[in-house]
């Protein structure tokens, strides 16, 4: 069941896309992602967050949010183009939450970082980066219940992924050392099963994501291809491991 935005309250000053947030009628406010990037990102986004929900991981809860034309005819908004009726990609806000900081790293327990690192190493997402020169990390810090939220993840797939600057950089790349044979090879195998859901998760897709109402392709990227990269990484599985 999808969820109506009921009102839009402002955009993000932050992230490449900057989303729009606002108050589905489901009472929960949500960052949306539709025509301020592209359908590819817009497919990725959604099988990528669901598939990280698959397999168990922290994502910010994740809704398809439909914007009614009524409110885009009247919200005032910036770069309103960008602000379209049809289906969205929603991520739930997380009150209070802010971005993760260093100080707060040595509050997450090491299996959860190791999880994550692993899952972004198998869908090859460079968005995960934190250096001494800063960075955006795309998790988010609840104050309240002492734990992190994954956000973002419309760049994942990355066909220019770089191997040696994710490990260098990634924000829990500190337990990368620990990382023993039998631990990747579960969690390997609790990842590719999580695939035998990619169908239906393909078909909570909206149609208008894929293509137009003339049957026009609107998205370069199949299931079949998101399935096929998955199973059969470009990118080494085992070139995680420490060594």
């Amino acid at each position: 069941m999808s969820v109506t935005l009921v009102s839009i309250c402002g955009r993000s000053e932050t992230g490449i896309s900057r989303p729009f947030f606002g108050e589905g009628d489901d009472g929960h406010s949500y960052f949306l992602k539709r025509d301020n990037i592209s359908r590819d990102q817009l497919v990725v986004e959604y099988v990528i967050s669901r598939l990280a929900e698959e397999c168990g991981l922290p994502v910010a809860p994740v809704q398809i949010v439909e914007i009614p034309s009524d409110l885009t005819r009247y919200a005032i908004v910036e770069r309103p183009d960008e602000f379209c009726p049809g289906a969205a990609f929603g991520s739930q806000r997380i009150p209070f939450a802010d971005e993760l900081r260093a100080s707060h790293l040595r509050q997450i327990e090491d299996e959860v970082k190791l999880r994550v690192l692993l899952f972004d190493w198998w869908v090859r997402n460079p968005d995960r980066q934190l250096s001494i020169l800063g960075g955006d990390p795309n998790v988010l810090w609840d104050p309240t219940l002492q734990s992190i939220h994954l956000v973002d993840h419309d760049r994942c797939l990355d066909p220019d992924f770089d191997e040696t600057k994710f490990k260098r950089e990634h924000i829990f790349r500190d337990v990368r050392p620990f990382i023993e044979k039998s631990v990747f090879e579960r969690w390997r195998t609790k990842f590719e099963s999580a695939i035998y859901n990619l169908g239906q998760i393909w078909e909570e897709i909206p149609a208008e994501w894929l293509e137009d109402k003339s049957g026009i392709a609107r998205s370069s990227i199949s299931q079949q291809e998101i399935e096929a990269q998955l199973i059969k990484p470009e990118v080494p599985a085992d070139g995680i491991l420490p060594g």
